[in-house]
C-alpha cells in the first residue's frame, strides 16, 4: 500500500472514529448491556438465572449487588423477589473468524498477514487458557475464499481447548485467494453458537455469554454490504452475541464501516491492526480487546422466587449502573400442580359400633398427600366428617381421631350414616383439593329387655322348716275358720230369712260402691280412646283412654294408665289429652330419664306434641299404637 493511500485511508479513519470511538477503537454508546445467559428452572418456585452485565467501553461490569437489580412480572408488573446476587465465572462460549480472503499477498509490521492472524488466534487462545478454569468453550472457523468449499477449518465450538489450538498451525499454510467472504463466516460461526447440532453442547453455550472474535480486513466480495450486514446485526442481538473485530490490513472506508459498526452495534469492540498505526498501539488494542472479551466470562447468578401454576412464563430484569440502565426478559417454566390426597382411614363402607350407653370407641382419621409435580412442601390438612370441619393437622402424619357423638339407646336398632373426608391446602399454590369421600355407618344397639327370670317354688317341707311360726298361725287361722263356717251353718238355718234380707242390702251396697269407682276410673261410659301394646312386657293388652285428660306410667297412684313389668318407664311418663272443642289429642313428656318416641322421633320435653290416629308411642321397652275410639266396657255388676 503506498503511502499516499494510507494517508486517505488514514483520514477517512480519523473522521470515522471520531463520532465512534477514542483512540482508534469503538464501542457501543450510551448505557450498560444487560444479557441473560440461563434460567434454571428444576427447583421451582425458587429458579436461578446468570446475567451478563457488559458496560459502554464492551467490558464486564463488576461489583453489582441486590439492589442493582430489580425483576417484575410482565403480565401485571408487579415485584418479584430477588434472594441473592452472586458473581461467578461462567465461561465464555467464544467463536474465532478467520477470514483469510485478501490476506496473503499483505504485509504489516514485517510478516504477511496470515502469519499475523494465526499469531492473534494463539495470542486469544492462550488467554483462553490463562483464565478460563476450563469453563470456556471455544470453536474455530478459517475462510480462505468465496467458493462453497473454501472453508479450510470448521471446528463447533468444544470444551477440549487443545483441539482448537491444535489446528492454529494450519492458517499460516492454507491456500488463500484474493476474495474474501466475511459476512458468510460471521453467519456460520451464530449458527454453531444458536443452533449447535449437539444438544448438550448447545445448553453448555446458553449458559455462557457468546462472542466472536473477528479478524478480517473487513471486504466481503459475495454479498452487499448494506443488507448482509443488517441481517448479521439482527441475528447477533436477538441471541445476545457480542462480535470483537480486529481489522487486519483495513485497506478503505467501505471495510472499516463493516467492521466498526459489528463492534458498535453489538456490544463489542473494534480493534485496528494494520501498518497506519504504530506496532505498539495496535499491540496495546488487541490487549484490551481480549481483556474485554476476558471479562465476559464474569456474570451474576441472581437467584429468586416465584409461585406459578405449570406453564412458560416471562419475567424483566432491570440493572442500573453508574452508566445507566438496561432491561432483559427472563423466560422460565413452572411445573408447579396442587397436591392430591386420599383418606386411608377409616376404610369405605366401614361400620362403627355403639353397644352401650357410653359413646362409639373414637375414629381414626389419616390422610395420604401425594404431589405430581414431585415436589415435597409443607402442606395442611383439614379433616371434615358430614361436611363440618372437625380437625386441621399442619405437618406429616396427617392423622387425628374423631369422637362419635352419643346417641339415645331405644328399642329399636337404629344407623347413622356418616360421610369422612379430607382437604389438603397448598403452601406454594394456595389452592385447596378435597379427597373423595368415605362413607361409614354407626350401629346404635338398642338397649336390651329384661328378661323374666321365674324363681322355683320351694317344697312343702321346706317352706315349713324355714316359716315354723307362719305355719303354726296359718294352721290356727284354719280352725278357726272351720268353726267359723260351721257356726255359720247352724246359724243359717236357724236364721235363713234375716240372712237373706242382710244379702239384698249388702249387693245393693256393693254395686253403688262399684258405680262411685267406675265414675272415677271414668269406667261407666265409652272409652275415648286406647293404647294397644303391641311389645314389651304388656304384649297384647288393650289399654283404655277414658277422658280428656290421662296420665300413663308406672305409678298406679299418679297414673290412669298403668304400665306395669317395665323398669324403663317413669312413674308419669307422659300424658294425653284432648282439646274439646277440636277433639284433636295431644301427648306431653313430663322429662323423663329414658324419653318417649313418637312414631320412632324422640319427643321434645315438656312440650305439647298432636298426637294422631295409629301413632306409634315407645315407652322404655313398651310399645303401643294409639287409636282413636275404644271397646265398650261391660258395667261391673252387670249380668
Amino acid at each position: 500500500m503506498s503511502n499516499v493511500r494510507r494517508a486517505i485511508s488514514a483520514a477517512a479513519l480519523l473522521g470515522l472514529a471520531i463520532g465512534a470511538a477514542p483512540q482508534g477503537s469503538s464501542a457501543q454508546t450510551g448505557g450498560p448491556s444487560l444479557a441473560v445467559t440461563g434460567v434454571t428452572s428444576a427447583s421451582a418456585p425458587d429458579y436461578a438465572l446468570r446475567a451478563a452485565v457488559t458496560g459502554p467501553d464492551g467490558s464486564a461490569v463488576s461489583g453489582l449487588t441486590t439492589s442493582d437489580f430489580a425483576l417484575t412480572d410482565v403480565t401485571d408488573n408487579s415485584a418479584i423477589p430477588i434472594s441473592s446476587v452472586t458473581t461467578e465465572n461462567a465461561g465464555i462460549a467464544a467463536m474465532i473468524v478467520a477470514d483469510l480472503g485478501g490476506l496473503d499477498n499483505t504485509r504489516d509490521y514485517g510478516q504477511r498477514n496470515v502469519e499475523n492472524v494465526a499469531a492473534l488466534v494463539k495470542q486469544f487462545t492462550d488467554v483462553l487458557g490463562a483464565n478460563g478454569g476450563g469453563k470456556d468453550y471455544a470453536g474455530l472457523l478459517v475462510a480462505t475464499g468465496t467458493g462453497a468449499d473454501k472453508l479450510a477449518i470448521n471446528m463447533p465450538p468444544t470444551n477440549d481447548l487443545g483441539a482448537v489450538t491444535s489446528q492454529i498451525g494450519q492458517i499460516a499454510t492454507v491456500p488463500v485467494e484474493r476474495t474474501s467472504a466475511l459476512f458468510d463466516g460471521l453467519n456460520r460461526a451464530l449458527n454453531l453458537l444458536t443452533n449447535n447440532p449437539d444438544a448438550a453442547t448447545q445448553d453448555a453455550l446458553n449458559q455462557r455469554r457468546k462472542v466472536i472474535l473477528l479478524l478480517s480486513d473487513g471486504a466481503d466480495d459475495k454479498f452487499s454490504d448494506e443488507g448482509i450486514r443488517g441481517d448479521i446485526l439482527r441475528r447477533a442481538n436477538e441471541a445476545g452475541v457480542s462480535i470483537f473485530p480486529i481489522q487486519v490490513n483495513q485497506r478503505s472506508t467501505r471495510e472499516f464501516t463493516n467492521m466498526n459498526a459489528l463492534a458498535a452495534q453489538t456490544g463489542g469492540v473494534y480493534a485496528l491492526f494494520d501498518g497506519s498505526v504504530d506496532q505498539a498501539t495496535a499491540e496495546q488494542q488487541v490487549r484490551d480487546l481480549f481483556g474485554k472479551m476476558d471479562s465476559q466470562r464474569g456474570q451474576y447468578a441472581i437467584t429468586f422466587r416465584s409461585v406459578k401454576p405449570a406453564g412458560e412464563f416471562t419475567a424483566r430484569l432491570g440493572v442500573k449502573t453508574a452508566e445507566g440502565s438496561d432491561t432483559a426478559d427472563v423466560r422460565f417454566a413452572s411445573n408447579l400442580k396442587p397436591p392430591t390426597v386420599r383418606l386411608t382411614s377409616p376404610a369405605d363402607g366401614s361400620q362403627i359400633t355403639q353397644a352401650k350407653a357410653e359413646p362409639a370407641e373414637p375414629v381414626t382419621l389419616a390422610a395420604q398427600v401425594s404431589f405430581p409435580d414431585n415436589k415435597e412442601r409443607p402442606v395442611s390438612v383439614e379433616f371434615f366428617v358430614n361436611g363440618t370441619a372437625v380437625q386441621r393437622v399442619d405437618a406429616p402424619p396427617y392423622q387425628t381421631t374423631w369422637q362419635p357423638p352419643k346417641e339415645d339407646r331405644t328399642v329399636i336398632t337404629k344407623t347413622v350414616p356418616y360421610a369422612f373426608s379430607a382437604e389438603v391446602v397448598d403452601s406454594y399454590l394456595g389452592e385447596r383439593v378435597t379427597s373423595p369421600a368415605v362413607k361409614a355407618e354407626l350401629q346404635v344397639a338398642s338397649v336390651p329387655a329384661v328378661p323374666f327370670v321365674p324363681t322355683e317354688a320351694p317344697s312343702l317341707d321346706q317352706w315349713l322348716r324355714q316359716n315354723p311360726g307362719l305355719a303354726a298361725g296359718l294352721c290356727g287361722l284354719g280352725l278357726a275358720t272351720l268353726g267359723l263356717i260351721a257356726g255359720l251353718i247352724v246359724l243359717n238355718r236357724r236364721y235363713t230369712d234375716q240372712f237373706a234380707v242382710l244379702r239384698a242390702n249388702m249387693a245393693k251396697g256393693m254395686q253403688g260402691g262399684i258405680r262411685m269407682v267406675t265414675q272415677r276410673l271414668g269406667l261407666s261410659k265409652q272409652p275415648v280412646a286406647e293404647l294397644k301394646v303391641v311389645a314389651g312386657p304388656m304384649t297384647g293388652t288393650s289399654l283404655p283412654v277414658g277422658g280428656d285428660s290421662v296420665w300413663v306410667g308406672r305409678d298406679p297412684s299418679q297414673c290412669e294408665v298403668v304400665l306395669m313389668s317395665d323398669p324403663y318407664v317413669s312413674n308419669k311418663h307422659f300424658q294425653i289429652t284432648r282439646d274439646p272443642t277440636t277433639q284433636q289429642f295431644f301427648i306431653i313428656d313430663d322429662g323423663t330419664a329414658n324419653g318417649t318416641r313418637l312414631n320412632r322421633a324422640p319427643l321434645q320435653m315438656k312440650a305439647r306434641t298432636p298426637l294422631p290416629p295409629d301413632a306409634e308411642i315407645e315407652a322404655g321397652m313398651t310399645k303401643m299404637i294409639f287409636q282413636m275410639g275404644g271397646r265398650k266396657t261391660q258395667r261391673l255388676g252387670a249380668s
